[in-house]
């Protein structure tokens, strides 16, 4: 069963995960993107959000099975 998320859903994902220091990060990557893109800045935060957001998933996982690995 594949989980089926709405856009405007996916995009609330990538500004929740502008938290602490990925918010000013995301800000300065995103004002000269929009120049280059057709995306508007809140897009691109929300793009730079869900990033940070897999990433981190990635990270949990990673260390999730190197754990199950060496127990």
């Amino acid at each position: 069963m594949a989980l089926k998320l709405e856009p405007s859903e996916v995009r609330r994902l990538g500004e929740v995960g502008l938290t602490g220091w990925r918010k000013p990060v995301a800000d300065a990557a995103s004002r000269p993107l929009t120049k280059v893109t057709p995306m508007s800045h809140d897009e691109l935060r929300a793009w730079v959000g869900l990033g940070f957001v897999l990433i981190s998933a990635w990270y949990l996982g990673s260390t999730l099975a190197r754990f199950l690995r060496e127990r």
